[in-house]
């Protein structure tokens, strides 16, 4: 009897330990890629002088292809409005790469965000401009 349960733990922490190597495993090969936006454009700008600013988005090491963005957006917004701010749909100029042109009517502190949502992430950098 006592051999039969010995067995039958034995069997059982094996049985286990091999589950959780698996579970491991698998895990480690699933690690989703980092979707990147390099948000460029000029920090300081003239009362009414244009700027463009643009994002080139990428999945890892690669580039993502204009099929598998599923939003991007850029908003405009001046400090302490918040919530105020306005949305500008960007130009596709490339794989990957998308741009607005912009001014700015009044001085003070901006932020211009890009909102970019891919392969099922979404990621939002921004850029702070000051216009005198």
């Amino acid at each position: 009897m006592k051999k039969r349960i010995s067995i039958s733990i034995i069997s059982l922490c094996l049985l286990l330990t091999a589950c959780g190597q698996e579970s491991a495993q698998s895990t480690n090969a699933e690690q989703p890629k980092l979707l990147d936006v390099n948000l460029q454009g000029p920090g300081a700008l003239q009362k009414n002088e244009s700027g463009i600013y643009k994002a080139e988005v990428t999945y890892g090491d690669e580039k993502v292809k204009n099929d598998d963005v599923e939003m991007i957006e850029f908003e405009i917004e001046k400090k302490d409005s918040e919530g105020k701010g306005k949305m500008l749909k960007p130009k596709q100029i490339g794989e990957g790469v998308y741009e607005i042109q912009t001014s700015f009517s009044e001085p003070g502190t901006y932020t211009v965000q890009s909102h970019v949502s891919a392969k099922g992430t979404h990621n939002m950098p921004l850029i702070t401009v000051t216009v005198k």
